[in-house]
């Protein structure tokens, strides 16, 4: 009978952390970076997390110290359910309220089975496209224009858009795209993401009675325009059911990188 144990890790035990990342030149940057931030303080062993069994190393997770940022399990492609199940009880037992746990299909099986034995419960599915912003050409849209996010009309428009309370961040913009009528019926923001040389595109949305006019498509077009300015890739994600931004990205070349499905307490 196999059995499971799930411990923190422990200075000698840190290289178990990037056991199952297949590039190790990326696992020894990984493995170096852990150790300086164990050595700044800034990285605590109690917050990792390594799954065992009789043949080696199942998986690991690292609980960050702020709970808006989700616990990414990496787990063994053939890690049985039982050892999925330990795991995902582990990280809800050491885990901050609110956090949540993402399951990535690059980094772990998608079956919400046994994390949701464990306690946790299935929010969301998401799918994460990557575009390489060299390879294609996007032309700016002679009508699209920046606009302020404070104007009234302008936050009025995003509060119909289901975005409110949106406040950009520095060096991000603000596209503003008319409709057949002539009034402003889409918006869409872009700016740097989080990694280097990596744009994030927000396509905030278009007014339902402008729906239909390709305006989601043309503004999708011409943020990734204004990216290829200044960034190679561009890195965006929908929710999996969302087929008409599902399309856009195939439209403008965009690939799947990730299924990703999430989880709350």
């Amino acid at each position: 009978m196999t059995t499971f144990s799930v411990q923190p890790a422990t200075a000698e035990t840190l290289p178990d952390l990037v056991a199952l990342i297949t590039d190790r030149e990326d696992a020894a940057r990984r493995l170096n970076f852990m150790r300086e931030r164990l050595a700044g303080g800034q990285l605590k062993l109690e917050w990792t997390l390594i799954l065992r069994s009789e043949r080696g190393v199942e998986g690991h997770a690292l609980i960050n110290a702020v709970p808006q940022i989700p616990v990414f399990p990496h787990l063994r492609a053939d890690a049985p359910e039982e050892a999925m199940t330990a795991l995902a009880h582990a990280i809800l037992e050491g885990a901050g309220p609110g956090q949540q746990l993402l399951l990535d299909d690059n980094l772990a099986p998608l079956q919400p089975a046994p994390f949701e034995v464990a306690g946790w419960v299935l929010d969301s599915r998401h799918v994460i496209y990557e575009t390489d912003l060299r390879a294609h050409s996007y032309l700016l849209d002679s009508q699209a224009h920046s606009v302020d996010a404070d104007r009234p009309d302008i936050r009025e428009l995003l509060k119909r858009l289901g975005q409110p309370d949106l406040e950009l961040s520095e060096d991000w913009t603000l596209i503003a795209l008319p409709g057949a009528d002539g009034l402003t019926s889409a918006l869409g923001a872009v700016g740097p993401g989080g990694r280097p040389d990596i744009a994030s595109i927000n396509l905030i949305g278009v007014l339902p009675q402008a729906s239909g006019q390709g305006l989601g498509t043309r503004l999708h077009a011409h943020l990734l325009a204004l990216a290829a300015q200044k960034f190679a890739q561009h890195a965006g994600g929908t929710e999996a059911e969302n087929s008409a931004m599902r399309r856009i990205f195939d439209k403008h070349g965009s690939r799947l990188a990730a299924t990703q499905m999430y989880f709350v307490q």
